[in-house]
């Protein structure tokens, strides 16, 4: 028998800890090492957490997280932010663990669970039990992630969103839509800024972020106060 523990950080806050344990048989685990839905080739060129933007989508199929962050006039006054994010093409597991770890967070409930056979929660953590392949998990909380500043603006701060493998970082796909009070809040800029694998667009209220990585990525979105 051989134990495979596959640990995953995707999407942190730190936000959460995707991790699964899998007792295979040397040849079950040769299957599953060359499924095409394994997605950590070894490589010699192993990304160690330095982030590198891609300019083009990874050829193997990459966990996807879609994420809305709605700052309301109240957000502004306790920092609260309502958080939904939807988790998309998890890998087929057994068991997984997603372990939200936001310095302040609650409220935390499923929204929906597509083809996983049981998903329950357990104190600041998410469990599924049999993941299939093609499986979504929706959720809501709300994160107290919006820090007003000395100088009288504010900081909206995401991550680092990550995904990791052993000792390497390997590519992710994060949406963000970031919905504001027009009235109260006026886009300053960004940081990263705008790049190649790190899209921006900017409507009336909305942030539209879209990114394809490797390593760490930190998201910073600054507000100064309409006057």
């Amino acid at each position: 028998m051989v134990k495979i523990t596959l640990i995953l950080l995707v999407l942190s806050f730190p936000a959460w800890l995707y991790a699964a344990e899998e007792d295979l048989t040397s040849e079950q685990f040769e299957q599953w090492f060359d499924d095409e839905s394994f997605l950590f080739p070894l490589e010699d060129n192993i990304n160690e957490g330095e982030l590198q933007f891609l300019t083009s989508p990874p050829e193997k199929r990459t966990p996807h997280s879609r994420n809305i962050l709605t700052v309301t006039e109240q957000s502004l006054l306790n920092g609260w932010v309502l958080v939904d994010q939807c988790h998309e093409q998890l890998d087929p597991l057994r068991a997984v663990e997603i372990a939200y770890r936001y310095k302040n967070m609650r409220s935390l409930q499923i929204i929906e669970a597509k083809n996983i056979n049981k998903a329950w929660i357990e104190g600041n953590s998410i469990q599924l039990e049999d993941v299939s392949k093609n499986a979504k998990l929706c959720v809501q909380l709300e994160a107290k992630i919006l820090y007003d500043q000395a100088d009288g603006t504010f900081i909206l701060r995401n991550g680092p969103f990550e995904r990791k493998f052993l000792d390497g970082y390997f590519p992710m796909h994060v949406n963000l839509l970031i919905s504001y009070p027009t009235g109260k809040l006026k886009f300053i800029k960004s940081q990263p800024h705008q790049a190649p694998g790190f899209d921006i667009a900017l409507s009336d209220g909305n942030i539209i972020i879209e990114s394809w990585f490797e390593g760490k990525l930190t998201i910073n979105i600054h507000f100064r106060i309409v006057i």
